[in-house]
């Protein structure tokens, strides 16, 4: 996604610009009610010079593989969005990647890694946004029945996933970024996949107004922390499943 961070009440996404600590209501803890004006969000962090947005899809994924855990770009979408890190500005905070310009320091072991401390608002974490184009754009996943995860580490990842309805951009949402999310708890250094259906995928209920989740508009996609405590998880892999 692309502009603002989107506040939830356990958070989550955009493409590649050098943001080192995230925007306003990015992933926050709690819901809050940001203007689009505001801080880049999830589906739009790496592209905050640019607050457009366009409502019409205009990209379908042309294979399962979202990720590999080899580069920082989206695979089989095109054009394909970035990677981009996210806080909440902490000033004694720490997190690696430091920037969106670290993140092939971060691409080891064939994983994507990420760990931060020190945050006490919502927190921090890594995402992207599914198109790459400068304005924040639309993914039809509507093929697809849901998205798999290959994840390692030693602390719980908060999975949030922006669509038209959650982002302000759009103009649809007047509380935003209550994205469709799920928390993952039980992490080990040894990875493991798992598998979502769309289903499973809930808002968090403070955003306004209520919308379903439609496949037809998605943004992009945020893995933080559990709110404000310290991360450290590892992404080796993400695909839609079918």
């Amino acid at each position: 996604m692309r502009h603002d961070p989107m506040k939830m009440p356990n958070m989550t996404l955009a493409t590649v610009a050098l943001l080192s600590t995230a925007m306003g209501c990015i992933a926050p803890q709690q819901p809050c009610q940001c203007p689009s004006s505001s801080a880049p969000s999830a589906a739009d962090s790496s592209k905050s010079s640019s607050s457009s947005a366009s409502a019409v899809p205009s990209a379908k994924p042309t294979g399962t593989l979202v990720s590999d855990g080899k580069s920082a770009g989206v695979l089989n979408v095109n054009p394909g969005g970035s990677w981009f890190m996210m806080n909440d500005k902490t000033a004694k905070g720490k997190m690696a990647p430091e920037s969106n310009g670290d993140f092939p320091a971060a691409i080891h072991g064939g994983a994507i890694h990420t760990s931060g401390k020190g945050y006490t608002d919502w927190g921090g974490g890594i995402g992207f946004n599914f198109v790459g184009a400068d304005a924040l754009t639309l993914l039809d996943v509507s093929g697809f029945t849901g998205i798999s995860f290959k994840l390692s580490g030693t602390t719980p990842v908060h999975i949030g996933l922006a669509t038209k309805a959650t982002m302000p951009e759009f103009g649809d949402c007047t509380k935003c970024y209550d994205h469709y999310s799920t928390d993952i708890t039980d992490l080990s250094p040894t990875p493991k996949v798992y598998t979502f259906k769309w289903a499973n995928l809930r808002a968090g209920g403070w955003g306004a107004p209520k919308a379903a989740f439609d496949p037809h508009t998605v943004v992009g996609l945020n893995f933080t922390s559990k709110g404000a405590t310290a991360w450290d998880f590892a992404i080796h892999e993400i695909s839609f499943t079918q």
